[in-house]
């Protein structure tokens, strides 16, 4: 007990809270006191990790204690933990906060009130908080009281709640209206509708119709746009209930086009009107299908989300979107049809944006039309321009079909490459050549002969770059371009020979030592240089790897990159030194070279770099964990892991940790699993970790489940209904 209370008075939060993980496991007084003091900690993780620990023995002793949370001003964080532990308390914990309703303070009743929905809720609280709020004195606590009622979000709640906005108090009014929204339920919308008359409650009413996207509150409202009553809270309601509207409802609409249109296009027309409004406009013009709605969003855009009313167009309006992208300049709406389009059947329907004046968007059409949907003849006119940004694209459209056939055979789409790539110097004929690279035949090692004479030498680099990918040039014509004038050229070549040792056929007369000289050479070749000395280093590869670390950072970069592609054991296991490098660049590639590592060099280096104070290292470190086989549980790596997750502040760094808790984590990572679903928005990655560590500690999950916060309960129950279906049966509440 005595590290343990060192633990719990630790001037280091993250021991703080690893006390309160132990202290759960411990029984007695002793114990419970300190999980207790820790209630008030200052760091809001030491603070959630006491509440799930204590809400595992919810004694009479804690139940107290937390009613003096409750009571506890001059601490937010005493009672928000007091609350939360209330809340999940079990029957012991909701007979508190019952109680709690009835305390002399408003603010301990209000504190009640805000946590009960948490507890449960079931009919019995709904009750319980309608009972509290018809005797509640207090305006404030009784307004608590309704939002209470609707954050249970049971319809039990709406009669009273109802009832409230008839007393005919603004203040209580409000809250009512509030509280029905967070209700959620569509068939409200009726008995709300008519208070759109009050001025005073206007504002109150739209908002709550726009949480409950009730179909039926689409005609009134669109009328009252008609009628020009326009305003941000009207267009929000709006945009709400045409969203969650049949087609039916749409066509009953088209009587009002004509006002409702003139109205919206004033609002979307008005550069000076607010972006908010004008972005709510354009969506309902585009949900209410009304004619020339496109157009009118096109030709009067941006707005605040950019061109996204578009995706609400009709299939039918769609032509009408391509041709008002083609009247304007702005690549915005074009790239935000093709993004609403990429791949699927009305792909075909953006050919015309081939002659849009940008040539993002004539790329982004290349890339976003199903493979061979693009005529030949299209593609060698775009391929023809040599404008940089769609000469590849066109290239590698030329070189693939709907069918998946290789290149060579495509005979009509072959030749047409071949001829470019034989044609004058270019965007052009670098992205033909580019295209080639995974073609065969005497006609192809013609035309990469050819390009190694050109005075262009972006060409001569793309015909190196293709001959590197197979046998296409011999070894010696591959060596020969080491002593090319352009360094671009001589990178290429290394590059090259690197490539064909990885792949075993190591160039005839060609060793790591000759690679070596071009470590002086300029940068890119250098760091060209440093990834061929490591290919063709064979044996000698460890060694070899711990030479290249002491070169400039680029060759120390390529030659760690090069580890993973060779697949090379040892020569990571040299590379370990380098992870805690302080050039950040060298130090990110050292780690993510250790995916080829063995498991022994992996779990002494990697618990070392999720600990880095440098994000990049740390996220480096999560992706590679991420692509390794999952290691043995209750190792040192699942451990880190586990830390990692509750010590990571840094978004991106945290995505990168939950993939690597799919293969890598184990039990200890349940509990800072937890706290992760339980924020508002969790990242997408936290549920599939979820679901992961469900299927391999199903009971420490469902324990997790038990005594997790509200929303992370709902994320668990859903993470071992996945995993359970998969094993082919339910999971029950232990």
């Amino acid at each position: 007990m005595k590290g343990l209370a060192a633990g719990a008075a630790s001037a280091d939060a993250t021991e703080r809270w690893r006390a309160a993980v132990e202290l759960s496991k411990v029984k007695g007084e002793e114990a419970e006191d300190l999980l207790l003091g820790l209630l008030t900690d200052e760091d809001y993780r030491v603070r959630e990790r006491a509440v799930a620990s204590l809400s595992r023995r919810f004694t009479p002793r804690v139940a107290s204690a937390c009613a003096l949370a409750l009571a506890d001003d001059a601490n937010a964080g005493h009672r928000a933990a007091g609350l939360a532990l209330l809340a999940r308390g079990g029957a012991a914990g909701r007979a508190v906060l019952l109680g709690a309703l009835q305390h002399p303070s408003a603010d301990v009743r209000i504190s009640a009130a805000t946590a009960l929905p948490g507890a449960s809720p079931a009919a019995s609280i709904v009750a319980a908080i309608e009972a509290a709020a018809r005797r509640e004195g207090d305006p404030n606590a009784r307004a608590a009281l309704l939002l209470a009622l609707g954050r249970t979000g049971r319809r039990e709640a709406i009669a009273p709640l109802l009832a409230a906005l008839e007393e005919g108090n603004f203040w209580l009014q409000v809250h009512a209206l509030e509280a029905l929204g967070s209700v959620g339920d569509p068939e409200i919308a009726p008995r709300v509708l008519p208070l759109l008359g009050n001025e005073t409650l206007r504002q109150a009413v739209l908002h709550t119709l726009a949480h409950l996207r009730s179909p039926v509150a689409a005609e009134p409202l669109i009328r009252r746009a008609a009628a020009g009553e326009l305003d941000p809270f009207l267009l929000s309601a709006i945009r709400s209930a045409l969203g969650a509207a049949p087609a039916s409802t749409l066509a009953s609409l088209r009587p009002v086009w004509p006002e409702a249109g003139a109205a919206l296009l004033a609002v979307v027309s008005d550069a000076e009107a607010d972006a908010g409004m004008r972005t709510d406009a354009a969506h309902v013009m585009a949900l209410l299908d009304v004619p020339n709605a496109a157009l009118a969003i096109v030709t009067h855009g941006p707005f605040q989300d950019g061109y996204a009313a578009l995706r609400s167009l009709a299939r039918s309006r769609r032509e009408e979107a391509l041709l008002g992208s083609l009247q304007v300049a702005d690549p915005e709406p074009a790239l935000e049809l093709l993004d609403a389009l990429r791949g699927g059947p009305d792909a075909p329907t953006l050919l015309p944006l081939l002659v849009h004046p940008s040539p993002t968007v004539r790329a982004a059409v290349l890339s976003s039309v199903p493979a061979g949907l693009v005529p030949v003849p299209d593609l060698i006119d775009v391929l023809a321009e040599d404008d940089p940004e769609t000469a590849l694209a066109a290239a590698l459209a030329l070189a693939a079909d709907e069918t998946g056939a290789p290149i060579d055979q495509l005979p009509k789409r072959r030749r047409a490459l071949l001829d470019r790539a034989g044609g004058p110097d270019g965007p052009g004929r670098v992205a033909a050549l580019t295209a080639l690279a995974m073609a065969d035949g005497p006609d192809v090692e013609a035309a990469l002969r050819g390009a190694l004479v050109s005075q262009d030498p972006s060409v001569r680099e793309a015909a190196v770059a293709a001959a590197a990918n197979g046998r296409r040039l011999g070894e010696h014509e591959l060596v020969a371009r080491l002593s090319d004038e352009t360094p671009a050229v001589r990178a290429a070549a290394l590059r090259g020979i690197a490539l064909r040792a990885e792949r075993g056929e190591m160039p005839a007369g060609v060793t790591w030592r000759d690679a070596l000289v071009f470590l002086v050479d300029e940068p890119a070749v250098a760091a060209a240089a440093g990834a061929a000395v490591v290919a063709l280093g064979g044996p000698e590869r460890p060694r070899l790897v711990e030479e290249m670390l002491a070169q400039e950072p680029a060759v120390r970069v390529s030659a760690l990159e090069e580890i993973e592609r060779t697949g090379d054991a040892e020569a990571a296991r040299s590379a370990v030194a380098a992870t805690g490098h302080d050039d950040t660049e060298t130090a990110c590639a050292a780690v993510r070279a250790l995916v080829v590592a063995d498991a022994a060099t992996v779990d002494e280096a990697l618990p070392h770099a999720l600990r880095d104070e440098r994000p990049e290292l740390r996220s480096a470190a999560a992706e590679t964990i991420a692509l390794r086989p999952a290691p043995e549980a209750g190792g040192a790596l699942g451990t880190a892991v586990a830390e990692a997750l509750v010590s990571e502040r840094d978004r991106h760094v945290l995505r990168s940790l939950l993939l690597a808790t799919i293969p890598a984590g184990d039990a200890t990572a349940v509990e800072p699993l937890t706290l992760v679903l339980a924020q508002e928005t969790p990242p997408l990655e936290a549920e599939a970790a979820a679901e992961a560590l469900a299927e391999r500690f199903p009971e420490a999950c469902r324990l997790a489940w038990n005594h997790a916060p509200a929303r992370a309960e709902r994320r668990w129950a859903r993470a071992l209904s996945n995993a359970a279906r998969r094993r082919g049966r339910v999971p029950r509440a232990s």
